[in-house]
């Protein structure tokens, strides 16, 4: 059954026959374990007995018994006695089935190490660990080197994460990734990191910050694998960080595109861009640093960081989830790289879009930067466009967390388009205004409604701001309007003309905006407009 093709159907044998390991196998492990052995070294066919070379079907049918038999071998295992010689038996016959040419079958024996690595002594401890980093970054064959990286990271978890220094582990892998003569080993060390990422998860988060300057130097090595796998380790470690290590490791990065070498350079955006890789949490927290960033490194005179910096937004562009979005990236990545000639084209689409599904952090992180540019442009036609996109954006977005990053860098380009001189671009902006505190809610804007009544005094909100501000109280609802009527009132009545025309234009904007609602305040406000009449 274990030489089915069907793969719920071995799942099914092997949940079977970890079962019957878990009921009868302490008792019968003298018996279990030469089966075993033989099934493990079993030879396929006849063909193989004479030296011939096994066919594909052949070597994926033994590679489906050895993955079987290991995860049933783990299972048999787990029920020995601390100490028990039957232990390193099984261990050494599991150390030779990582090897198989097969990332099924090393990763089934890699999942069965924890248990048993945990049951040996220090002394077997530390000599299988050892085993495990040779075979890693000492393996003459691929399949020797995977084996031992994802063998590695099992025995770690079950040695525990302190034998990562005590037993010289890192120390180790360092001096491999450094090697500049073994291009294996480089590659055995990275694979070693990734695997240790994936199975540590974030108890390796505090190692990161270590290998970080190593990853840096793999991504511009000489070998097409070596930098492969550097990839590979990269996005393996941002997708198991939090969200302290993200804070970690991103000022760290960012220094890196300071740096006067085009290769810190390019190591530090790819290392940024697999940052894409992050839980959705994460990514909400370090996009909004990262794709601006990324944008200013696209002018580098450099052409590889200009690349690379095309390359990692592309990535940021690849887990955008929302579909409508999906279509728009390359448009997004225009407007980005070559704003002069690709934001109008870029509004315009996003206008013309219709929105089915919600609207994720990976989607902000492109538009936004799109809008902040067309919000300072010169052109009236670009301002009105980009606030509108604003306001309609509120109401897209599932999670407000995910828009909170982004209102420092939108709220001070938004009150300087509702000063704007063109009545359109205000009366847009104060409905953007008005549709982020809906869609946001007041905690997210505290000094917005104070900057609105400061800037009414000061006789810089125009008709159009003042309508805006209409429409951010109605948002709020009565008891803000409760708040400030006597503010507002007060002002009606101020020595300035012009203050006063501000305050009893306000009055006559909220009438229409809060409909009925406004009825039960009309005998407080219509002495204030009577005097104004007079």
């Amino acid at each position: 059954a274990l030489e089915d093709p069907s793969e719920p159907v071995r799942a099914a044998v092997m949940a079977a026959g970890s079962a019957v390991m878990d009921v009868h196998g302490t008792q019968h492990v003298g018996l279990l374990l030469p089966v075993f052995e033989h099934r493990l070294n079993q030879t396929s066919s006849s063909k193989q007995q004479e030296g011939g070379a096994l066919s594909y079907e052949e070597e994926m049918v033994a590679d489906r018994v050895r993955e079987g038999t290991a995860v049933f071998l783990g299972s048999l295992a787990r029920h020995l006695p601390a100490g028990d010689p039957k232990v390193v038996a099984i261990l050494d016959m599991l150390m030779d089935v990582l090897r198989t040419p097969s990332d099924a079958v090393q990763r089934s024996v890699a999942n069965c190490l924890p248990n048993l690595v945990s049951s040996l002594d220090a002394e077997h401890k530390a000599k299988q660990i050892a085993f495990l980093i040779d075979m890693a970054i000492k393996g003459e064959k691929f399949a020797d080197r995977r084996g031992g990286a994802l063998g590695l990271a099992g025995g770690v978890k079950g040695a525990g994460i302190s034998s990562l220094k005590q037993m010289g582990v890192m120390d180790a892998l360092k001096v491999a990734v450094e090697d500049k003569s073994n291009a294996g080993a480089r590659e055995g060390a990275l694979m070693a990191f990734e695997a240790l990422c994936e199975r540590l998860g974030r108890l390796f988060e505090p190692y990161v910050i270590h290998i970080l300057p190593m990853l840096l130097v793999c991504f511009g090595d000489a070998q097409q694998a070596v930098r492969e796998y550097t990839e590979d380790a990269a996005k393996a470690i941002m997708g198991q960080l939090s969200g302290q290590g993200v804070k970690l490791v991103l000022p760290a990065l960012i220094k890196g595109l300071e740096d006067r070498q085009w290769r810190t350079k390019v190591g530090s955006i790819q290392l940024l861009g697999a940052m894409a890789h992050c839980a959705p949490r994460q990514l909400s927290t370090c996009l909004p640093t990262i794709v601006p960033r990324l944008s200013e490194v696209m002018n580098d005179t450099h052409a590889k960081v200009q690349y690379s910096a095309t390359t990692a937004l592309q990535q940021v562009g690849a887990v955008i989830r929302n579909p409508e979005v999906q279509v728009l990236v390359p448009g997004l990545l225009k407007a980005i790289t070559d704003p002069n000639s690709e934001t109008r084209v870029c509004l315009d689409t996003l206008l013309q879009t219709v929105f089915v599904n919600t609207v994720d952090a990976a989607s902000l992180a492109l538009i936004v930067p799109v809008l902040i540019r067309a919000l300072r442009e010169r052109s009236t036609e670009l301002k009105k466009k980009s606030a509108k996109i604003v306001g309609n954006m509120s109401s897209l977005i599932n999670d407000p967390k995910d828009m909170v990053p982004y209102v420092p860098l939108l709220l001070p380009e938004l009150k300087k388009v509702l000063v704007d001189p063109s009545p359109e671009v205000r009366a847009v902006a104060g409905k953007a205004f008005g549709s982020l505190l809906s869609g946001m809610g007041e905690e997210h804007f505290p000094d917005l409604v104070p900057w609105l009544m400061d800037t009414i005094k000061a006789q810089r909100l125009g008709p159009d701001g003042r309508k805006g501000l209409s429409e951010v109280i109605a948002v709020l609802g009565m008891e803000k309007l409760d708040e400030l009527l006597p503010g507002v009132l007060e002002g009606c009545s101020h020595k300035l003309v012009c203050v006063r025309d501000g305050h009893l234009t306000l009055l006559r904007y909220l009438g229409p905006t809060l409909e009925m609602r406004f009825e039960p305040y009309l005998k407080r406000i219509l002495p204030a407009i009577l005097d104004g009449l007079s």
